[in-house]
């Protein structure tokens, strides 16, 4: 299998497991892109994308807004390689930038951004401070009253109502998964997952420095918040 191969085939799994893990997910792109478009308009717009590997971000929102250009930050090199497929296929490659690394590792920059997205990335750091540190450096890195969009797993595992949207969630595997061994592998995952309650990430957002928060979506153990930079 040729290293194009093996990048496809990560893809592809990569692509199924999202979207069986969150039903909703194309509809949760739309529904940024709807609200960032509100806010911003038709000006020129740069984004910063937190978590770039995979490169949904782009091949949802690229095409349809020549006039964003996005910069992407992800540890993951593999991941990165195939966010680089996507963009080379949709003809992106002018207007995004790929930083193997964290937001640390950002070039110096003469302007901070218009806009930013953290999505289904906060939940794999399981330090508090350091989710904390992640937020303010997001917000550090936008203009006052920029929009910024976080997406994350939430609710308190003390609380039974979490363990009722867990076993929702697990549902969706069962029925994305012909073979049992399969849904046990990706199901395992759950444990890999930080839980926060809504009230502490929010929480976390306003002592990072964001206002207006707000959530407009949830499904299964993910919810999505709309903020702005201060």
């Amino acid at each position: 299998m040729t290293e194009e191969q093996k990048l496809n085939a990560k893809r592809a799994t990569y692509e199924k497991t999202t979207h069986i893990s969150i039903p909703s997910y194309d509809s949760l792109f739309s529904m940024i892109q709807s609200y960032f478009r509100f806010e911003l308009g038709d000006i020129p717009v740069s984004m910063l994308v937190v978590g770039a590997g995979g490169g949904n971000e782009f091949s949802a929102w690229g095409p349809s807004n020549p006039n964003w250009t996005f910069t992407g930050v992800d540890p993951s090199e593999d991941m990165l390689k195939i966010a680089k497929l996507k963009i080379d296929e949709l003809d992106l490659e002018s207007r995004v930038s790929l930083i193997p690394g964290t937001i640390d590792d950002l070039p110096q920059q003469d302007s901070k951004f218009d806009v930013a997205s953290c999505i289904l990335v906060l939940h794999f750091i399981h330090d508090v401070q350091e989710k904390l540190k992640l937020l303010r450096s997001i917000k550090d890195n936008l203009k006052p009253g920029a929009p910024f969009v976080l997406v994350s797993a939430y609710g308190d595992l003390d609380d039974p109502e979490l363990h009722d949207r867990i076993n929702v969630w697990k549902s969706f595997w069962v029925a994305g998964y012909e073979s049992p061994e399969a849904f046990d592998n990706v199901s395992s995952n759950i444990t890999k997952i930080s839980f926060l309650p809504e009230k502490q990430i929010e929480e976390l957002l306003k002592e990072s420095g964001f206002t207006r928060i707000t959530r407009f979506y949830s499904t299964g153990i993910m919810a999505g918040w709309m903020c702005h930079a201060e």
